[in-house]
């Protein structure tokens, strides 16, 4: 019995498509979807992705220069969590921060003398990512990485990232995103007071909105907390849209739950 090919996804560059050397080279070695993108409207290709990634559920996604930055794009906005390999990306070129989120498992090429992106944006992108989970590959070639592709290091590239990310290392287990989760707040102290301080006063404020709304009926107070309905609701609804909860969706879930609860406390006790 034959092993499954590794399923990826191709999101090709501005002057690609599904033809270009790079979609044929991994749809000879992969079971590979490229799909052709208007690349005039940016938002339009990240939602045709996002679409892509829901149905196909590829194991590694492969973004190009342009497709590179849909790729982070999806990233960003938790549209795609899996093994992520960007040649030649233009994230910041686009308008896209030069971050990626914290846990990404992302590799990169990009040649030294590319003279449409310089390989310093890859540099700076590298730096954001989580220690161990990125890497930054440094080749001599051009932009489109023709002598990448036509060596057939893609292709082994692709194949050694989905066995990194296969391997049962730490990272993949909860205490490993457990920890993945804490290490933003070891390396920047001040986000624990201001984490601390901001759901304190999230968890107050909701928690006397409630109480003075179920119990005074106050008119202010029914306002406010119809508007922090609505606004979560928006919350909820991108996240829907999204098809991905996400911290940003369970934390205003949360926050509403202890808010209720702490409502509920202050009505039987008569705090407010």
């Amino acid at each position: 019995m034959s092993a499954r090919k590794l399923r990826v996804l191709f999101l090709h560059g501005q002057e690609g498509s599904p033809q270009g050397s790079k979609a044929r080279a991994l749809a000879a070695a992969f079971e590979t979807r490229t799909l052709a993108m208007d690349t005039q409207h940016f938002e339009a290709c990240v939602a045709q992705q996002a679409e892509a990634v829901r149905r196909f559920e590829p194991d590694v996604v492969v973004g190009s220069s342009y497709g590179a930055a849909v790729a982070v794009a999806l990233l960003q906005r938790e549209q795609w969590d899996g093994p992520t390999l960007l040649l030649a990306e233009a994230a910041q070129r686009l308008g896209l921060r030069g971050r990626l989120p914290r846990g990404a498992r992302v590799w990169m090429v990009h040649a030294t003398g590319d003279d449409v992106v310089p390989v310093e944006d890859a540099r700076q992108l590298a730096r954001s990512g989580t220690p161990g989970l990125v890497r930054l590959v440094e080749v001599e070639d051009d932009h489109a990485l023709h002598d990448f592709v036509a060596s057939g290091r893609l292709v082994a590239m692709v194949e050694e990232l989905a066995a990194a990310d296969a391997a049962p290392v730490d990272e993949n287990s909860r205490v490993g995103r457990f920890e993945r989760f804490l290490s933003p707040f070891f390396e920047e102290p001040t986000l624990w007071p201001v984490t601390l301080v901001l759901g304190a006063h999230a968890f107050l404020g909701g928690a006397v909105l409630l109480a003075m709304a179920a119990r005074a009926r106050n008119v202010f107070a029914m306002a406010a907390l119809a508007l922090l309905l609505v606004m979560t609701g928006d919350v909820l609804f991108r996240c829907a849209r999204a098809r991905r909860m996400g911290r940003i969706g369970w934390g205003v879930v949360a926050l509403w739950i202890v808010s209720a609860l702490g409502a509920a406390l202050a009505t039987r006790f008569d705090f407010f």
